[in-house]
């Protein structure tokens, strides 16, 4: 059963594959009790309008047949459409939100209308962030990257993913930043890795994801597992994305 449950921030569909993505994550949801799940669709590193287009209609088709699921927008801010598919994505199709991927560095100035944008419509920003020792794509954000944007844009909310891929360098680094969050998805294998969370960012500003087709056990795992309080526990699992979603709040 679904009831008030876990909500998943961060999830993908990968192109061409979001009928056997999204049965996957049904079954999920009815094991672990997850209640919505935000997804994006995703393909190549450097898509095109028409792949963009693509991507988004995939996002489209499966939120308004299957109410577990609310769709981002997904962005390649240096297109020049970029402006016209998030317009269309919020304005259309009810998108909770804007997802940025790897096709340029999120704190290039041909990001800032959009985050302009998401900021007088209240869409959060969803950023994959990642510092990697080896194979750093080039438009691969890194901690630095999302402060330098966040700082930019005070007025717009943005989620660092994966904790920034390495959360001892990441979350340092946006720490007394009130307008960016994190999220633990994909990428929290280590059992000091969300209690160091909490201690940089407090349980108000991390929210769970699950980085799913992928393995959603890691992530809850350490939900779980991590000493909090339960109140700690239930803003993270849960509160904190209502929050910060404006069109989920009729869930509460």
């Amino acid at each position: 059963m679904r009831g008030e449950g876990i909500i998943d921030i961060h999830a993908h569909l990968w192109l061409g594959r979001a009928e056997r993505d999204a049965a996957l994550m049904r079954r999920a949801a009815e094991r672990y009790g997850i209640e919505r799940i935000l997804v994006s669709s995703l393909g190549s590193h450097r898509p095109d309008g028409d792949e963009i287009a693509a991507l988004n209609r995939q996002t489209a088709a499966l939120t308004a047949s299957d109410s577990l699921f609310r769709g981002y927008v997904t962005v390649a801010p240096e297109l020049p459409g970029s402006l016209d598919a998030l317009r269309r994505g919020a304005e259309d199709w009810g998108a909770v939100g804007m997802k940025l991927w790897v096709s340029c560095l999120c704190d290039e100035d041909v990001c800032d209308r959009l985050y302009d944008y998401c900021a007088g419509r209240g869409l959060p920003v969803l950023i994959h962030a990642f510092a990697k020792t080896a194979g750093q794509l080039p438009g691969e954000s890194t901690a630095e990257n999302v402060r330098r944007a966040a700082l930019r844009h005070p007025d717009t909310r943005f989620i660092m993913a994966h904790l920034g891929g390495n959360c001892y360098h990441g979350l340092p680094l946006v720490r007394d930043l009130p307008n960016v969050w994190a999220d633990f998805s994909g990428s929290t294998r280590r059992a000091d890795d969300l209690p160091y969370a909490l201690e940089q960012l407090g349980a108000g500003r991390l929210l769970f994801g699950s980085d799913m087709p992928g393995s959603v056990t890691a992530s809850l795992g350490q939900a779980m597992a991590a000493p909090m309080a339960e109140a700690e526990r239930r803003a993270i699992l849960r509160d904190n994305a209502l929050a910060l979603f404006p069109s989920l709040g009729g869930m509460a």
